[in-house]
């Protein structure tokens, strides 16, 4: 009967807190591309493009991580995370990608900075939770025990 119940209190604690972290993490990439998003709309729209869809995504994604735990979501939050680190490397590298010619070596950039910052953030936590589950699943399945029936004294032999 106590294995229906789930995973044990610290576990579920932790998964809770992992999650959480993730969901803030992802609002603070989405916020961070919403104050950059005007300055690429007009001048850069593929890049703005690009930035419109990190926004969505990591607004989808981060009422999914905190609905449910599952291992689809934080899939989708380190993809997410990845993308967008390649695009902010891919930028500052290649010239002319997307069509910005600009930022080409400006490494120093503090939005920059701070996206990356919260994108090795993100990838930290999935290689948590991947973690996590995968000590879960390994753990040796504990079994509910046979509960001793204990036997009135005026039914035991004397």
């Amino acid at each position: 009967m106590l294995a229906r119940l789930g995973p044990a209190p610290a576990a579920q604690s932790a998964d809770v807190i992992a999650r959480a972290v993730g969901a803030v993490a992802l609002a603070a990439l989405a916020m961070i591309h919403v104050i950059d998003l005007p300055g690429t709309l007009g001048a850069i729209p593929l890049v703005g493009a690009g930035y419109l869809g990190i926004i969505a995504a990591a607004v989808l994604v981060g009422a999914l991580m905190i609905a449910r735990s599952h291992w689809l979501v934080w899939a989708a939050a380190g993809a997410l995370a990845a993308s967008a680190m390649g695009g902010y490397v891919l930028t500052r590298t290649v010239g002319g990608f997307l069509g910005d010619h600009g930022d080409v070596g400006n490494w120093r950039c503090p939005l920059g900075i701070a996206a990356l910052s919260v994108e090795t953030l993100l990838i930290l936590l999935v290689v948590l939770a991947a973690w996590q589950a995968r000590a879960h699943a390994t753990s040796p399945a504990r079994r509910p025990r046979p509960v001793a029936r204990r036997v009135p004294e005026y039914s035991q032999p004397r």
